[in-house]
């Protein structure tokens, strides 16, 4: 994500495709609403969006946001995900179940070959 400064005090961070975003209001001049908002999709109308005061500690943004961009996976099935958002999924696998480690025996030894000494 590349931020764009912009003049009128904020800061927004958004996704390549343009289909997600951060933006940080940091010149906070008598406005009440958040100083953070996030959001999923189009931003006019977003799948999601969550936003933060003034109030959380900047760590706490900061997590939030890191778990955005992380590309660890995530792990869950396909009933945890809400059935109204099942559309918008385009990596679905199936868990396989743990397998206990398989233990291969050693190769038999090589038979020494006829005629050769050492």
């Amino acid at each position: 994500m590349e931020p764009q400064r912009q003049t009128d005090g904020t800061q927004t961070f958004l996704a390549p495709e343009g289909l997600a975003g951060v933006r940080h209001r940091y010149a906070i001049g008598g406005s009440d609403g958040p100083a953070w908002r996030a959001w999923g999709g189009y931003p006019s109308e977003p799948h999601w969006k969550a936003t933060f005061s003034l109030g959380p500690p900047t760590t706490l943004v900061a997590a939030f946001t890191a778990s955005l961009i992380s590309t660890e996976p995530l792990h869950r099935t396909v009933q945890d995900v809400p059935f109204h958002t099942r559309s918008h999924l385009y990596i679905v696998s199936t868990a396989a179940a743990k397998q206990p480690p398989s233990y291969s025996p050693a190769p038999p030894p090589v038979p020494p070959v006829a005629g050769r000494t050492r």
